[in-house]
């Protein structure tokens, strides 16, 4: 309950729209991790890591759904003028959980895609980046989440007014915020910026290097979201929660969503190449399709040269079959020969002709 006289807005109640938006992003985000899983399962044909942390913050991206309608049931959406203390009460108590989640969902998308950038075939001195980067994120993560469950002492008066403690200040509660803030910033923009890196000298037509990159470089649509809704929280602090905080909590909620399909983006490129040669009628007789007519070989592995490749579908006296080759590393025992490709190596030791593989 507020103190002062009723908000100008009256009993306003956006728990509708709340409940709109939030079942149309969830929706979309499980729909594109499934197709991402549909690729990775029945094209490239191979999991990794990278799909499994992304399935980690689905499944924490799932609680902060269920949070959320919880939330609405205390009043979230409604002007807490409205509102009877006990709702305020559990309110409070579940957005508290709500940014744990938050926080979680956030790191784990970052780590797979610090996990999908490690499987392109880069020098060393572009995998340690990433290495450091997988534990700086879990670590910072694993700090901000204990700073803010520990916020008060006990914890229960983080949400409880009535419980008798001590507390963190507003203002070191938002320097906490900001901090996840600012990581999240620079992860987002550095991350979509790497593929440049990565893709820089790499063999193929501009148009795709180019496609590839974008794909990759969704990131800084999730890096806007975060500086709009960090730009919101510090420019009107509003003493309203469960209604004036509604705005900044569509930013939060929308930079999740982002994060996790700019993170799936690029994995879907193989899916979308097969049925662009599907619908063509390029498919090979077995069923199998040339995923990309330009593809990287070979991911770095210790003590052995990066391979980049350029990938041609003219046949000439030089041609080889499409084998059974590695995607990332891991071996693709049922990619069938397809095709006649030229394929010239470039590595340390000269040029050679060598298997085509594809897939991302």
């Amino acid at each position: 309950m507020a103190l002062g006289g009723p908000p100008a807005e009256g009993d306003a109640d956006l728990s509708t729209a709340i409940r709109i938006y939030t079942g149309i992003l969830i929706a979309f985000t499980i729909l594109i991790v499934l197709l991402r899983l549909i690729v990775r399962k029945w094209i490239t044909k191979i999991i990794g890591w990278d799909d499994w942390t992304i399935l980690l913050a689905l499944l924490g991206n799932v609680i902060g759904f269920g949070l959320v309608h919880v939330e609405i049931h205390y009043g979230f959406g409604r002007p807490q003028y409205y509102l009877s203390k006990w709702d305020l009460i559990e309110f409070r108590k579940y957005a508290y959980g709500e940014w744990i989640q938050t926080f979680a969902t956030l790191m784990w998308t970052k780590v797979s895609i610090c996990l999908f950038l490690r499987r392109i075939p880069v020098t060393k001195v572009l995998i340690k980046p990433l290495e450091v980067a997988i534990g700086f994120l879990i670590l910072s993560n694993v700090i901000i989440t204990l700073l803010w469950i520990l916020q008060c002492r006990p914890v229960d008066a983080a949400w409880d007014s009535n419980a008798k403690g001590s507390c963190f200040s507003r203002g070191q509660l938002e320097r906490i915020v900001l901090a996840q803030a600012i990581i999240s910033l620079v992860s987002d923009f550095t991350f979509a910026a790497y593929p440049i890196l990565i893709l820089w000298k790499v063999q193929m037509k501009l148009t795709t290097k180019i496609g590839l990159c974008c794909l990759m470089g969704l990131g800084v649509l999730t890096g806007a979201c975060c500086i709009v809704r960090t730009v919101l929280n510090f420019q009107s602090l509003p003493t309203d929660v469960t209604y004036g905080g509604v705005t900044n909590w569509y930013w939060r909620t929308f930079e999740v969503q982002m994060g996790i399909i700019a993170a799936c983006a690029p994995t879907l490129w193989p899916g979308w190449r097969w049925l662009y040669y599907k619908i063509k009628g390029r498919n090979s007789g077995k069923g199998h399709t040339l995923l990309t007519d330009e593809v990287q070989l070979h991911p770095y592995e210790r003590g052995m040269p990066t391979s980049v490749a350029t990938v041609s579908s003219k046949k000439n006296n030089h041609t080889a079959d499409l084998e059974p080759g590695t995607s990332f590393g891991t071996p693709l025992p049922l990619i069938q020969k397809t095709t006649q490709v030229d394929v010239d190596v470039i590595n340390a030791v000269g040029r050679a002709k060598v298997p085509a593989v594809t897939g991302f």
